[in-house]
């Protein structure tokens, strides 16, 4: 029988040779696009063995040209450039957002189950990096309305940051005896989860996504510094560094997660750990910081604009409209 063209197929498991497909659309995407098509949640989730995200993919032949991912109530996207304007971008933005709204628990990981405990979740939502023209196009084509903006920020180191100060009383995980370290991980979950409580991803994080990240080859516990609060006992602020790959030569970190216990809101300890992490970056000779920030988060892009951080990416984060159907 002859091939009729690209196949559709979801929500299905991926096999080995998909995943190898996927790295190959994936690189495609995001050398046509200049921007990673899928998140870090998404691209963890797709692993074998991982906490799994439901995905629909479309294969042309043997190669994988696209692919929806659904985790919870986000869904990402990726279409190969050569395949673009046929509808498959369409297809597969439907296809998910028609599970999450029918199956909400499916494809969560952190949803609560059982009788007692019925699932919580958000309003199922497409993630667009960086919200690009056929994005933003697809989406008024589908009803879809613009519910969210994630800015990518990024700032070059400057003379005189390797004297910024230090916070007094600030520990790095590295600091700590390897007995104590998950104790001190587990404190930090506590943490983001009160500093995050109404943010509808980092706010969701387990302690199977904190492991996760430890088990990373990317993790330095010399790059997580915590505050203890005024008792000991816990947490009360906490910069958490991802060292990223160089370009062109330069050194490059991210700053991964600010977290700050509201109790200790008001203090400036945000600021102090900003100052505290980038006169470390610079130590060590890292030139350019990168950092994620939801765009609706007035004080945080306010204290990234005073730290001297620019936009260079917004992502867009799109919901069905009261009118929009399937």
């Amino acid at each position: 029988m002859r091939d009729t063209g690209p196949r559709y197929d979801g929500p299905t498991a991926l096999t080995e040779d998909d995943r190898v497909g996927l790295a190959g659309l994936l690189a495609d995407v995001a050398a046509r696009d200049g921007v990673e098509p899928l998140s870090e949640e998404h691209l963890i989730a797709l692993r074998p063995g991982a906490a799994p995200a439901r995905a629909w993919v479309v294969r042309d032949a043997a190669r994988v040209v696209g692919l929806a991912s659904r985790r919870g109530d986000a869904i990402e996207v990726a279409v190969h450039p050569e395949h673009r304007r046929r509808g498959l971008g369409r297809a597969l933005v439907t296809a998910a957002l028609d599970d999450a709204a029918a199956q909400p628990e499916l494809g969560d990981p952190s949803a609560p189950s059982g009788p007692d405990t019925p699932p919580a979740p958000g309003v199922p939502a497409v993630w667009a990096h960086g919200d690009l023209a056929p994005a933003r196009a697809l989406a008024a084509d589908l009803g879809l309305v613009r519910a969210r903006e994630l800015l990518r920020l990024e700032r070059a180191s400057r003379p005189g940051d390797a004297e910024l100060p230090e916070l007094p009383g600030a520990l790095r995980l590295a600091d700590l005896p390897a007995s104590e370290r998950e104790a001190a991980l587990r404190s930090w979950l506590r943490l983001n989860a009160v500093a995050f409580r109404d943010h509808p991803e980092q706010g969701r994080w387990t302690w199977e996504d904190v492991a996760t990240r430890v088990a990373e080859p990317w993790f330095d516990p010399s790059l997580l510094l915590l505050v203890p609060d005024d008792a000991g006992s816990d947490l009360a602020a906490s910069l958490w560094i991802k060292p990223q790959p160089p370009v062109g030569g330069r050194e490059r970190a991210e700053v991964y997660v600010v977290a700050v216990h509201p109790d200790a809101a008001g203090r400036g300890l945000g600021r102090s750990l900003l100052d505290h992490a980038l006169g470390l970056l610079a130590r060590r000779g890292v030139r350019d910081v990168e950092l994620y920030v939801d765009g609706g988060n007035a004080p945080a892009v306010r204290l990234y604009d005073r730290a001297g951080f620019g936009v260079v990416e917004r992502h867009a984060q799109y919901v069905r409209g009261a009118s929009s159907t399937a």
